[in-house]
Formats: C-alpha cells, structure tokens, sequence
C-alpha cells in the first residue's frame, strides 16, 4: 500500500463516480468513460507516460509538468473537458452515423492517439465511406508507442494491445 501512496495512485472508481456527478453535455457512455479511465490509469502526481508526456489524473497531458500533483476533483474536471475535446473532434470528423459502442471506442482513440491521427485514419475513412466492419477492423493496427510495437514482451506498453483490443470488439459488438 505504501508504494501506491508514494506513486499517487488515486481510485478511477472514485474520480469516475465524482466524473458521473459533474457530467452535463457527454454524449459519451458510462460505460465508454469507463474504458478510458480504466485504461489511463488514475495518479494525482505528475508522471511520464509510455510516451514520454508529463501526464496526471486521467491521461491529463495539456499544461502538466513535472512535480504536478491534483485532487480526485481535479482529476475528475479534467477527465470530463479532455473527453469533451475528443467528443468534438469526433463530432467534427465523422460523417455518418455510428453506434453508441462504436462512438465510444471512437472517443476513446482520440482521447488516447489525439486528432491528428484520427483525422488521418484509415479508420475514419472507412467509417465516413459507411463501411462499419472495416473501419473496426483499423484498431488492431494502432499498437505502437513513439514507433515502439507493443506487441513484442518487453515492450513495457502491452496495455495498448489490450485497449485497442477491447475498442475493437466494443466497435464490432457493443459493450
């Protein structure tokens, strides 16, 4: 328990829980706001990311510098603005209507590999030439960190796997 405390792991449940108070416009699914934060991990001291991002609280990156630390609150404010941003550019994006899964898994890319890449996607391509199946295909290829393939044992990122993994079945399947 001492090594959590000295890292600044907080609970997502509780950061979720007060998220879940605080939320007014997200079209975002629980369950989506879910995803993301169990998969981003909650600290409320500044950290490096696999990426090499000063990073805190819920995948927070935009003004965060080393030494940082925040509240569960903070942390839960942040999360909702930073989901808010990926809604948009999704919003912006894409050209055709999805499922609620499918929007989700789309928020949660964004979130994690910013919009550039998303507008940049095959994915969105295929998702804005109306061919669902394909598009949800594309989230196997997105496993690399800095060029670095998280697939191989050592990499120390295996997480991406498993969340593009997961977003790959959600977007086939629903949650």
């Amino acid at each position: 328990m001492r090594s959590a405390i000295s890292k600044g792991v907080c609970s997502v449940a509780v950061v979720l829980a007060l998220a879940f108070n605080l939320i007014s416009d997200l079209r975002t699914s629980q369950q989506g706001l879910r995803h993301i934060a169990n998969f981003e991990g909650c600290r409320t001291q500044a950290y490096r990311c696999s990426a090499k991002v000063w990073t805190h609280g819920l995948g927070h990156t935009q003004g965060v510098k080393q030494g940082d630390t925040v509240t569960q609150e903070q942390i839960a404010r942040n999360f909702i603005a930073d989901v808010k941003i990926a809604e948009n550019s999704v919003n912006k994006h894409l050209t055709t209507d999805v499922t609620q899964a499918q929007f989700d898994v789309l928020v949660s890319f964004v979130f994690n590999l910013g919009v550039g890449n998303f507008k940049r996607s095959t994915m969105l391509k295929l998702f804005n030439q109306n061919q669902p199946l394909k598009a949800c295909l594309e989230f196997s290829r997105w496993v690399y960190v800095n060029g670095k393939n998280c697939r191989a044992p050592d990499s120390q990122c295996s997480g991406i796997v498993k969340r593009r993994e997961l977003e790959q079945q959600a977007c086939l399947n629903g949650w």
